[in-house]
C-alpha cells in the first residue's frame, strides 16, 4: 500500500514533475527564479501550513484554552451561572486563538510572498487543469 500526501508542495511538484518536457509548460527562467529559489519558496510555505494545520497540536491548544476558564471557576463556588460563564469564556478564547492564528498565517505568508513563483505555481497548476 502507497502513502499519498497530498499538500500544495506534493501537488506542485507532480504536475512540474509529470509534464516539464512538454511543449508550452511553464519554465521557471522564464519568471526569472531559479530553482534553488523555488524550492526554498516551496518549502517555507509549505512549511508555514503544516504548522498552523497540525490537528493533534490544534486539539490539545484549543483544549487547554477551554479549559482554563473552568480552573479558575474552580476557586469560587459551583454554580449553574459560573458554569455557563466559563463556558462561555472558554469558547472566547479558543475564538480568540483561532482568530490570532489565522492572522499570523496571513501575516507569515505575506512576509514570504514572491509574486513571481505565486504566477508559475498558478501557471503550472492551471496547465495541468487543460
Amino acid at each position: 500500500m502507497e502513502i499519498q500526501i497530498d499538500d500544495m508542495e506534493h501537488r506542485v511538484r507532480k504536475v512540474i514533475a509529470e509534464h516539464r518536457e512538454e511543449a508550452g509548460f511553464p519554465k521557471l527562467e522564464d519568471y526569472g527564479v531559479s530553482e534553488e529559489e523555488f524550492d526554498d519558496y516551496l518549502f517555507d510555505k509549505q512549511a508555514v501550513i503544516d504548522d498552523i494545520d497540525s490537528l493533534k497540536k490544534k486539539y490539545t491548544i484549543y483544549s487547554i484554552i477551554f479549559i482554563i476558564p473552568f480552573v479558575v471557576i474552580a476557586f469560587y463556588e459551583t454554580t449553574v451561572r459560573n458554569t455557563l460563564i466559563a463556558t462561555g469564556c472558554g469558547l472566547l478564547l479558543c475564538l480568540a486563538y483561532y482568530l490570532l492564528t489565522l492572522l499570523v498565517r496571513k501575516i507569515r505568508m505575506s512576509r514570504m510572498n514572491n509574486e513571481a513563483i505565486e504566477r508559475y505555481i498558478t501557471d503550472v497548476m492551471k496547465y495541468q487543469d487543460q
